[in-house]
């Protein structure tokens, strides 16, 4: 027979192979707290910025059967992701009012860095996208207040608030951009992490003329109490060695 607290759990988990947020917001209580090795008691409001961006990246649960136990029941279950990784994780989960109140994750010490990974690619890519929209509420978003960006165009130090940076750059292009993160290289965890990688831009500027452009990106980031923020990016290309010093915007990877 159906068990209507093994059903509500079993909702969150499609949730997350569907990313159907609004499947797992009618099943978690307004006042939901979450746990794991790399969470302390994070709110409702933090859980969907720092670990939701992850239900991008699952591709399948395999779930044992749940075991229920008054308002408490614990999920065992093997996890797939998109890049074909594997993963098992145990679940505690706190029924209030016939909503999730709190989950309890529960996996080694060698997982926790693979988690704080996979929740600053989830940023980045999230992060790229925002890009891509030409969205300068989210771009603006994924950054530390104290950012220090490094950014292609001059100065050297950005000295604008960033989104007005990005308004300015943005209005150089018609339409959306096609900005894609390749080569995305991830080191560190805990409370600091840093990034490197490839971007890959292309558009149609204002005056009609197509940019497509490689460039190399190194980012550093910080965990506050919601989720992992930018608190320094230095983009850059090469410059040619025969005298010239001009731009290597041609190369490719």
């Amino acid at each position: 027979m159906s068990n209507p607290i093994a059903d509500l759990i079993r909702q969150c988990f499609t949730a997350y192979e569907t990313s159907d947020r609004e499947l797992i917001e009618a099943a978690l209580a307004p006042d939901f707290t979450f746990s794991s090795p790399v969470d302390d008691n994070i709110s409702r409001e933090a859980y969907f910025e720092r670990c939701w961006p992850n239900s991008a990246h699952i591709e399948k649960f395999e779930l044992q059967p749940i075991l229920v136990d008054g308002d408490q029941a614990i999920a065992r279950y093997h996890g797939t992701a998109t890049d074909g990784s594997r993963f098992h994780n145990v679940e505690v989960f706190t029924i209030a009012s016939g909503k999730v109140r709190h989950v309890d994750v529960y996996f080694g010490s060698d997982t926790a860095e693979s988690v704080d990974h996979s929740e600053i690619k989830a940023t980045l890519c999230a992060w790229a996208a925002a890009i891509g929209r030409k969205d300068v509420a989210a771009t603006d978003g994924y950054f530390a207040d104290n950012a220090v960006n490094f950014f292609i165009a001059p100065p050297l130090v950005a000295d604008e608030p960033l989104e007005k940076n990005l308004r300015g750059w943005f209005a150089t292009f018609e339409g959306p951009l096609s900005h894609t993160l390749h080569q995305l290289h991830i080191t560190g965890g805990g409370s600091c992490a840093c990034a490197h990688g490839l971007i890959h831009l292309t558009g149609t500027r204002t005056d009609g003329t197509a940019a497509d452009i490689w460039y190399r990106l190194t980012l550093a980031l910080t965990k506050t109490d919601r989720a992992w923020k930018i608190v320094h990016a230095h983009e850059s290309v090469p410059f040619l060695m025969d005298g010239s010093e001009k731009a290597a915007t041609h190369l490719t990877p």
